[in-house]
């Protein structure tokens, strides 16, 4: 009975995922209203980790964000970040508008276009990005997924994948920096 429940689950999961996955369209009515020109203009630091394909936490990092709209309304998102082990990298997105609340994002280390779609308070960025792996690169799928919070925190959550196999996962904290006299 245990072996026949066991290849049961494994079926379901490998032909229908088991129930749904989360979808852009769940948010459509949540709040705050996550808009990109909005939130990713100015100054803002991340903090994150890097979790491997097990969960277990393998890097952490922060990082300082600088964003910025031009009058056509493409944006800049400037991402520098410095990993525990003193490694340091900077990817700097060109977000252009494609639609209603929808981008597309390109990145030196981006495979072909990111695709970007807002609701509600949330955001999903599908891509493929390019890392160095054993003195060459590899490409990985990564949807990520940030959610806006009521006090202007953004939750960001990422999952990596090689085909079609979860391969690594990266958790973000993004604060809006405040000037400093708005603190007075």
């Amino acid at each position: 009975m245990k072996l026949k429940s066991i290849l049961t689950l494994g079926i379901c999961g490998l032909l229908t995922g088991c129930g749904s996955s989360m979808k852009i369209d769940d948010f459509s009515n949540t709040t705050p209203e996550f808009i990109p020109q909005k939130y990713f203009n100015g100054p803002m630091t991340a903090y994150g980790i890097v979790k491997d394909r097990d969960g277990k936490i393998i890097r952490r990092f922060k990082g300082k964000l600088v964003g910025s709209w031009d009058k056509n309304g493409v944006g800049t998102l400037d991402e520098k970040f410095v990993y525990d082990d003193g490694e340091t990298q900077t990817r700097v997105w060109t977000l252009t508008p494609t639609g209603e609340k929808t981008f597309t994002g390109t990145a030196g280390d981006i495979v072909g276009e990111a695709q970007m779609i807002a609701k509600g308070n949330t955001v999903m960025i599908d891509y493929t990005m390019r890392v160095p792996y054993n003195k060459s690169t590899i490409d990985i799928n990564v949807r990520d997924w940030l959610h806006l919070q009521e006090d202007g925190v953004i939750l960001n959550h990422s999952k990596m994948k090689k085909f079609g196999f979860e391969v690594g996962e990266l958790v973000i904290t993004i604060i809006k920096d405040f000037p400093a006299d708005a603190m007075d």
